[in-house]
C-alpha cells in the first residue's frame, strides 16, 4: 500500500514539475532550462545515492551505454519535451509524451525480439487513441494551456521526445540488468547529460534570448528537483516491494494527475475529452507494462 502511494506520488510530483516548468522553459528556451533543471536534479539524486550508500564503480561498457542513453534521453529527448511543453502546455504535452511506452514496446519488438501480446498491441492503440482525442478535441481556452506558436511543431517535438526517450530506455536496460544501482545509474546519466547541455547552452544558436532572473531559475530548479529528484526517489522506493509493471503503471498516471492540478490552479474545469484522452493514455500504459 505504501509503495503504491509512493508511485502515485511520483506521478503527482512530475505533474507539478511540468506545470512549474511551462513558463520557465518559454523564458529560457529548452536547452538552458534543461541544464538548470538537470543540475538541481543531479544534486538531489547524489544525495539519495549517498544516503542509500550504494556507491559502486561501473565498468567501461556500462559507462559507455549510460552515456549513449544520457545523450539520447537527457539531452535530446528532454530538450524536445520541454520544447513541446513551451508550445503545447502541460496537459497536451503529457498526453503526447505518453506515446513513449508504445514506442518502447515497438522498438523492443523490432530490435530486441521482444514479443507483443494482443494486450500490449491494444495498449499501444489506447495510447495513440488518447493522443488523438487530446489533439482533435482539445479545448485550450477551457483549461488555459493554449498553444504558443505552431501546433504542428509542438506535436513533432513531443513525438520526438517520446521516441528518443524510448530508445534511451532500451540502451540503458542491459546496464540495469547487470545489477547497477538505479539511483547511481540516474546520477551518472544526469552528470553526463549536464556536461553536454552546458556545452550546448553556450552556443549562440541555442542560447537563451532572455536573461534569467531569480524567479525563473528557482522555478527551473524546483521543476528538476520535483520531476527527477523526488519523482525518481519515490519510484525507486516503490520498486523495493512492488513489481515493475505496477509501479510503472501507477507512476505513469501524470496525464490524469495534471488535469485536476490545472483545474485547481486556473479555476477552469477540463473538458470531458481531456479526461477521456488522458485516461485512454494511462490505460494503454498499464496494458503495455502488464505481464500479459
Amino acid at each position: 500500500m505504501v509503495s503504491d502511494l509512493a508511485a502515485l506520488a511520483a506521478a503527482l510530483s512530475i505533474a507539478v514539475s511540468n506545470i512549474i516548468a511551462s513558463s520557465a522553459v518559454r523564458h529560457l528556451g529548452p536547452v538552458v532550462f534543461n541544464a538548470i533543471r538537470l543540475a538541481a536534479a543531479l544534486v538531489t539524486v547524489l544525495i539519495t545515492v549517498t544516503l542509500r550508500g550504494h556507491w559502486a564503480s561501473p565498468s567501461i561498457v556500462q559507462l559507455l551505454m549510460l552515456a549513449g542513453s544520457s545523450l539520447l534521453g537527457v539531452v535530446v529527448a528532454d530538450s524536445c519535451f520541454y520544447a513541446a511543453l513551451a508550445r503545447l502546455g502541460p496537459r497536451l504535452t503529457s498526453v503526447v509524451y505518453a506515446s513513449w511506452a508504445g514506442f518502447a514496446a515497438m522498438l523492443g519488438y523490432l530490435l530486441l525480439g521482444e514479443t507483443l501480446s494482443v494486450i500490449k498491441i491494444g495498449g499501444i492503440g489506447c495510447i495513440m487513441a488518447g493522443v488523438c482525442v487530446a489533439i482533435i478535441f482539445r479545448q485550450p481556452g477551457a483549461i488555459a494551456d493554449e498553444t504558443h506558436g505552431s501546433l504542428r511543431t509542438g506535436l513533432l517535438f513531443g513525438l520526438a521526445s517520446a521516441l528518443f526517450a524510448a530508445a534511451a530506455v532500451l540502451i540503458a536496460r542491459p546496464v540495469m540488468a547487470m545489477g547497477l544501482d538505479p539511483a547511481l545509474a540516474t546520477s551518472i546519466r544526469a552528470a553526463i547529460g549536464l556536461v553536454a547541455l552546458l556545452i550546448l547552452s553556450a552556443m549562440p544558436a541555442v542560447r537563451s534570448a532572455s536573461q534569467a532572473n531569480a524567479s525563473v531559475v528557482i522555478r527551473s530548479a524546483l521543476s528538476g528537483v520535483l520531476g527527477m529528484g523526488v519523482g525518481m526517489t519515490l519510484v525507486l522506493f516503490a520498486l523495493t516491494s512492488r513489481p515493475v509493471g505496477i509501479v510503472s503503471s501507477l507512476s505513469s498516471t501524470t496525464p490524469v494527475m495534471i488535469l485536476p492540478l490545472l483545474w485547481w490552479s486556473t479555476g477552469l474545469r477540463p473538458s470531458a475529452a481531456a479526461w477521456f484522452g488522458a485516461v485512454l493514455a494511462v490505460v494503454g500504459i498499464a496494458a503495455i507494462t502488464s505481464g500479459f
